[in-house]
């Protein structure tokens, strides 16, 4: 599923691409059809992410709100280029660009102002990828749930909004924290530690087209020959592989039914959890 870095760039890329333009649409989806009519004419306001949401609004005050889940995804291109061989929900075609919307099977319609009272959107704790979002807030946010898990907290989007798989191993990673330690147990170093990296990772990650590690260790390895998949990450997806930093083996367990990778060593991950005993 795309995470939250993905679906920002995805939603500042349709609005570069169309907004405030003439529109020809195709609203394929049965949810979305019934809307054709009553948005002709009009043209896209703003594009913006939410968590892994991204809301259009448009001119006529109607706001549709879409939700890739696994398998959607907005694809910007010229309105020449062949589509793509998968399901069609949404096309939005200006003079010069193209925003299609493939696969994704979570919509609804909403009006200006209603946008926070959606399901999903009134849930969501604070957005990480906001820039009014600091490191202090973030420690003050992990604070309020001593309970949970660190594994745990950094998939929940009522937590934190806009984290997910891959960013909560380079998370805990980069904090040098167990990921199964609880938000309670931590000293106040350790959670600003914790906070500071779930800052500064996936804002990194939004920066630079989901790259983890620093740019310049990101550049070594692509000179090396490393693909953009093996290069970028710190432990997430590279099972069996020397930590960067240490050269231990890395780890994966499943935690919560998705995949977690860590450092034992860098981590302090003692003693074993079930989840790690072969």
């Amino acid at each position: 599923m795309p995470e939250g870095p993905e679906i920002r760039r995805a939603a500042q890329a349709v609005h570069r691409g169309i907004a405030g333009q003439p529109l020809r649409m195709t609203l394929a989806h049965p949810v979305l059809a019934p809307m054709e009519h009553a948005l002709r004419g009009a043209t896209v306001e703003s594009v913006s992410a939410r968590s892994k949401a991204m809301l259009t609004r448009f001119s006529t005050g109607d706001v549709l709100y879409s939700h890739n889940q696994l398998y959607g995804v907005w694809v910007v291109d010229r309105p020449d280029e062949p589509l793509r061989a998968r399901a069609i929900r949404l096309v939005l075609e200006a003079p010069s660009q193209r925003a299609v919307l493939y696969s994704a099977t979570d919509f609804a319609w909403l009006r200006h102002g209603e946008e926070d009272a959606h399901p999903y959107i009134a849930k969501l704790g604070p957005e990480v990828l906001d820039d009014a979002t600091s490191a202090r807030d973030i420690a003050a946010r992990l604070a309020q749930f001593p309970r949970r898990r660190i594994a745990d907290a950094l998939l929940d989007q009522q937590v934190l909004a806009g984290l997910g798989n891959y960013l909560r191993s380079e998370i805990a990673f980069v904090a040098k924290l167990n990921p199964w330690r609880r938000l309670g147990e931590l000293g106040d170093t350790e959670r600003h530690r914790l906070a500071k990296a779930v800052r500064d990772i996936s804002h990194r990650s939004f920066r630079t087209d989901g790259v983890c590690v620093p740019m310049l260790l990101y550049r070594a390895r692509r000179q090396q020959g490393f693909d953009f998949e093996a290069a970028r990450f710190f432990v997430f997806d590279r099972a069996q592989q020397p930590c960067r930093e240490c050269g231990a083996a890395i780890e994966r367990a499943m935690v919560g039914g998705r995949k977690l990778f860590v450092c034992i060593a860098c981590q302090s991950v003692f003693p074993l959890p079930d989840e790690l005993r072969h």
